[in-house]
């Protein structure tokens, strides 16, 4: 399991090569984002949160029992580079495999939300993306989900424009079917002070998904489409 988590998160050769590839041709559709927002005063502010961390390592892959805290950590680390590419300033709330409690805290899982709710409170953001893992009873149930908090109409309209990103180059393809996005109550959507969404990446119960989000070019992949619709629904409200 250490091995696993070693191979995922310090990436070889190959797998550096392979995000190298993905993020040079990622880049050229960066720059007009970036030349965009040149002409805004003040950088967008976006909170990326990747999901668990610690003890709380999430849901485990049906095949090699890799851990959804690490892979969360992974994407969310392209997340924030495809943000900082284009001239936004990105706010962690997580930057390593640590979860954010104190040891002296008796409700670790509580006091792990309430700090990231607190920093999110604290950046100000435009945006907060939650990256988080799925499971299911059923291994045959596989694709990409977006959340948002009930009530939040600009909650909805971010996670519309995700899940429609998603839908278009993964669900489809992939799983055969789009998928709508759905409301939730979750702690962190429903008290975050912008429009916020959970995005789950993929089932890591189907072993086809846990299959494909163990590779470095797939995740590449579903990270900038998660980038390109948050960047078009601020850009959207810039032009309002």
């Amino acid at each position: 399991m250490q091995k696993l988590r070693l191979l995922i998160l310090h990436k070889g050769r190959l797998a550096a090569a392979l995000i190298a590839a993905v993020l040079l041709v990622a880049a050229a559709v960066c720059a007009p984002v970036a030349a965009t927002y040149a002409r805004i005063a003040g950088s967008p502010v976006v909170v990326v949160d990747a999901g668990h961390g610690g003890m709380d390592g999430g849901v485990t892959g049906v095949n090699t029992g890799v851990r959804e805290s690490d892979l969360n950590l992974v994407l969310t680390r392209l997340l924030g580079e495809y943000f900082e590419g284009a001239g936004f300033r990105v706010v962690y709330t997580r930057k390593n495999a640590e979860g954010l409690y104190k040891l002296t805290d008796s409700n670790k899982k509580k006091a792990d939300l309430e700090k990231r709710v607190r920093m999110i409170a604290d950046a100000s953001p435009d945006a907060v993306v939650s990256v988080h893992l799925n499971t299911f009873s059923a291994a045959s149930r596989r694709g990409a989900h977006v959340f948002f908090a009930r009530g939040s109409e600009e909650g909805r309209a971010l996670a519309e424009l995700v899940q429609e990103e998603l839908n278009e180059g993964f669900n489809v393809p992939d799983a055969g079917r789009a998928f709508a996005a759905l409301s939730a109550e979750k702690y962190i959507l429903d008290r975050s002070p912008a429009p916020a969404v959970i995005v789950e990446c993929g089932f890591l119960s189907n072993p086809i998904d846990e299959a494909k989000l163990l590779r470095a070019d797939y995740r590449a992949e579903i990270m900038h489409a998660v980038f390109r619709a948050v960047a078009a629904y601020l850009m959207r409200n810039e032009a309002l």
